[in-house]
């Protein structure tokens, strides 16, 4: 149950567009289809930028800045600040044109075409891009159920010509980004991509059959074990690596390594402790983890566990708390009317009378909720936790010893 865990390549959830810089490893949730996406394009892509590089990536031009700082097309907020709408994962080049990487945006529904103007404001496409025709095909089983998905999209003609115009890794950056997005968020296994009715050619491949996904990365950084390991000591803490922001890198290792360190300085002598982490969501607009263990005290018949979390927003460095992206009024009124939440484990029905004795409202069970998460600083005693993990808020509430110190609940 180590940090091992970590998804460095996995599903994503974050709402905020930013543009990633030299991203990790390899996706390995996609390793079965990595055979089928290396035999899309037969040359590897070369390091660096320069020509090679999707639209000069590496060497920003004041169009491309203009690009990276151009607002996420779909993204709408409510009164409260929340965001709503579908999650949509948009791939594209790093900066280096050495991995592809992925954002989330927000859109009111699922089209080609806002898919293409996400790709546009990465650089993906050229602004001149369009959608000509898009079909779906889809093969289901008795049931009904449908089994496969198979995508055919048509772009305007300039897409060829400015295509052809780039080295080999740009290339690949362009067609993984574009084949993935549409493949993503149709949820479909295979796009044929065409242009004026004819099968895209370029001087570097010839795109006549199914595309499959790409390989792509995450984040633009991984997370590391650091560890403390003396006599009964035993602590696994999250270390951020290879960074672009090394400000923010070398400040969040030393507040994530602090906090281990002032555990384990605290402990009684002669007792224990076990600490580990997961990585729950990690992209390059949050970083959200799960730090859990126990401790032993000594001469005690049990031990105790804990659990706390970081909520990174990996653009501007703070801690996101609970009150900055959910509606904590609404939560609790849900709560305490036994709506809108799963208790993981058995403890549903004994939660549920734990949260009417204790708060007489939703108004107070709410001041609680605000109060969730770290803030700036890491010194104070946070009523609660919560992280986020394919898309969902989960919480970490405290609860009797008895019922096994804290309980994980899935908010609706």
């Amino acid at each position: 149950m180590r940090g091992r865990l970590r998804k460095v390549l996995a599903l994503m959830l974050a709402v905020l567009l930013t543009a990633g810089a030299g991203c990790g490893s390899a996706e390995e949730s996609r390793a079965e289809n990595t055979e089928a996406a290396e035999n899309n394009i037969q040359e590897s892509p070369e390091k660096g930028g320069g020509a090679d590089a999707a639209d000069g990536a590496g060497q920003d031009t004041p169009e491309d800045q203009e690009r990276k700082e151009r607002p996420v097309l779909n993204e709408r907020e409510t009164a409260d600040g929340e965001l709503e709408g579908i999650t949509i994962r948009i791939y594209h080049s790093d900066d280096m044109a050495e991995h592809i990487c992925v954002n989330t945006a927000m859109t009111e529904e699922i089209t080609p075409e806002i898919l293409v103007m996400n790709l546009i404001s990465y650089g993906m496409l050229p602004d001149t891009a369009a959608v000509e025709s898009f079909t779906e095909e889809t093969e289901t089983a008795k049931n009904g159920s449908v089994t496969d998905k198979r995508l055919c999209l048509e772009l305007s003609e300039d897409f060829g010509p400015w295509l052809s115009s780039m080295g080999t890794s740009g290339e690949l950056m362009v067609m993984g980004s574009l084949v993935n997005t549409f493949l993503d968020a149709y949820d479909a296994s295979a796009i044929k991509v065409t242009v004026d009715g004819r099968a895209l050619e370029t001087g570097h491949q010839i795109y006549d059959g199914w595309l499959e996904m790409y390989p792509y990365v995450e984040a633009s950084y991984t997370v590391s074990d650091g560890v403390i390991q003396e006599g009964e000591v035993t602590f696994y803490y999250p270390q951020l690596q290879d960074s672009g922001n090394t400000e923010l890198q070398d400040e969040w290792n030393a507040i994530m390594k602090g906090k281990a360190v002032a555990m384990t300085e605290n402990l009684e002598a002669g007792s224990a402790l076990w600490g580990s982490y997961e990585v729950k969501t990690m992209n390059d607009e949050l970083l959200s983890i799960l730090v859990s263990g126990e401790i032993s005290p000594a001469g005690a018949a049990y031990p105790s566990r804990f659990q706390y979390t970081y909520n990174i927003d990996m653009k501007t460095g703070e801690n996101i708390r609970l009150a900055h992206y959910r509606n904590v009024d609404q939560i609790a009124e849900d709560m305490l009317n036994g709506e809108n939440y799963t208790v993981s484990g058995g403890l549903a029905s004994e939660f549920q009378e734990r949260l009417t004795f204790l708060y007489g409202d939703a108004k107070q069970l709410a001041a609680v909720l605000r109060g969730f998460d770290f803030g700036k600083g890491q010194e104070e005693h946070p009523a609660g936790y919560s992280y986020r993990e394919d898309g969902r808020t989960w919480l970490c509430i405290e609860v009797p010893h008895a019922l096994g110190d804290f309980v994980n609940i899935e908010l609706g």
